[in-house]
């Protein structure tokens, strides 16, 4: 394959990053996403600034026990929301870290928040799992929170169990957040109103592109009810892509907004897919249009732009409204993209 003509600027991002002071991030789901993606960076670089970075930012966590672990995932969100989703993914982060840089403390970090994830998350009674306890809702977000951690640690410890729940989790999410019409996917149901939000949300339907990836690998690539949700999905990325290459905030919008995360994330998704051979090798070329289309527009001086702000479950003219500029978890989804645009080569 052809060199890729944006390896550069992907690898700017992540030589940015690491001159920041780990201490700036804290222990959330978006610090999470962006540390996956510097070390999945790692994975195809093997440059050493990386991997200490990480290791510096995961010492300001790791704790002595994991009584420290639990203080962390027991954590209020806001507040007031306890056991909230978006203390597990950095675990999926120290997961790799530990693959890259083995230390019994990592593992156990990863473990641990799977142990809690499996038996202390709250869970809808098909046993989705609520974004946080006592929330009695499904949003789409809570996905990559959970999946990725749950497929690698089973694909690396022979978990069927835990590989199996994050499958799970994938088509009980579809069944109530899934559009029949176009297999795109809403934000919230709510299981005790039966209430969902309107609208297909960009960000949400790459967190679901990105935890079927991963939950394929973990499954060897062979899951028909996953094949039956991703090919219903991607019917509708194929049909909601602009001519530039993106996907928008508002996915059957053209008024809204291009969105750097979402258009990263479905890149990682589908370059994974097809690399796994779930999806055919022609679907790549969606994903190089898109992946194209975020380093000309959004990827400058190793900042990636163009990203919604945080986003909770309402309506559409709240996602055309949100702001839209440099977080965490674009700069991850961008780093995810990259480490499998670099694959091909």
């Amino acid at each position: 394959m052809a060199a890729d003509p944006y390896r550069e600027k992907w690898v700017s991002v992540a030589d940015r990053l690491v001159t920041l002071a780990p201490e700036t991030f804290p222990y959330n789901w978006g610090e999470g996403v962006q540390q996956i993606g510097l070390m999945k960076t790692y994975e195809r670089t093997k440059n050493a600034k990386y991997l200490d970075w990480m290791k510096r930012w995961t010492a300001l966590y790791e704790g002595k026990d994991n009584r420290e672990l639990l203080n962390i995932l027991e954590k209020p969100w806001g507040g007031e929301h306890s056991a909230y989703c978006g203390h597990w993914s950095p675990a999926t982060a120290i997961l790799l870290l530990h693959q890259a840089a083995p230390k019994a403390r990592y593992l156990e970090i990863a473990e641990a928040t799977a142990e809690f994830i499996m038996k202390q998350a709250e869970r809808s009674p098909e046993g989705g799992l609520g974004h946080w306890k006592g929330s009695h809702q499904l949003w789409v977000d809570t996905l990559y929170m959970a999946c990725p951690l749950l497929s690698e640690l089973g694909r690396m410890k022979g978990r069927k169990d835990l590989a199996a729940d994050s499958a799970a989790q994938i088509t009980v999410y579809a069944k109530h957040l899934q559009d029949a019409d176009s297999g795109l996917f809403y934000h919230m149901w709510d299981w005790e109103t039966g209430k969902r939000t309107p609208g297909p949300w960009g960000r949400g339907n790459g967190w679901v592109i990105m935890s079927i990836a991963d939950a394929m690998e973990a499954l060897g690539g062979k899951h028909d009810g996953l094949k039956k949700v991703l090919e219903a999905q991607m019917r509708g990325l194929e049909k909601t892509q602009d001519g530039e290459g993106f996907w928008r905030t508002v996915m059957d919008d053209g008024g809204s907004y291009p969105e750097c995360s979402a258009t990263s994330m479905v890149v990682y998704g589908v370059l994974k897919l097809v690399r796994l051979g779930v999806l055919p090798k022609e679907k790549a070329a969606m994903a190089m249009k898109a992946w194209k289309a975020v380093n000309e527009r959004y990827v400058k001086d190793g900042l990636v732009t163009g990203v919604s702000a945080g986003t909770v479950p309402k309506g559409r003219e709240y996602y055309r409204k949100l702001p839209a500029g440099t977080e965490t978890w674009g700069t991850g989804a961008y780093l995810l993209a990259g480490s499998e645009v670099d694959r091909r080569r």
